[in-house]
């Protein structure tokens, strides 16, 4: 059973390392800013720790409570919200919000596993994925590789 303060800090992670991914979409003026994956980084974490808890509660040798369905589950959603991210409007055809997207996925991921208890993976995921965010938006600024308006 999840107790109620191991649930507070697994949602405090949640929303620093939501914020910490957020707080650089948000500089760079992106559709999709902190308060979207702090929101889901939270909202990932939080479901899995209350399926973990009714999971204990109900678990019994005639009904197995299957962890891989809130995984996937949570999976899919993030997948339905970040293609909302991802738009075709622009007369060349280019999609636009293709990082944004993929990047609420990774947010959603990074919820997932502080909900689970597994908080350093989800920091090291944090980190990687903020450094990604700097090292190519440093190369785009650097090299002109390609439009900043691609959001």
């Amino acid at each position: 059973m999840i107790e109620t303060e191991t649930f507070v800090l697994r949602c405090l992670v949640a929303l620093g390392l939501g914020l910490v991914v957020g707080l650089d979409r948000e500089l760079k003026h992106k559709p999709l800013g902190m308060r979207a994956y702090m929101l889901v980084c939270l909202g990932s974490a939080a479901l899995c720790m209350v399926s973990l808890n009714i999971a204990e509660e109900t678990g019994t040798e005639d009904y197995v409570f299957d962890m891989s369905r809130i995984v996937s589950g949570v999976v899919g959603g993030i997948g339905f919200l970040g293609a909302g991210a991802i738009m075709s409007n622009r007369d060349d055809g280019k999609l636009r919000g293709v990082g944004s997207g993929s990047l609420i996925w990774v947010v959603g991921i990074i919820g997932i596993g502080v909900g689970f208890g597994y908080v350093t993976e989800a920091a090291i995921t944090t980190l990687m994925a903020f450094g990604i965010l700097a090292i190519v938006g440093w190369l785009r600024g650097r090299f002109d590789l390609q439009e900043s308006e691609d959001k």
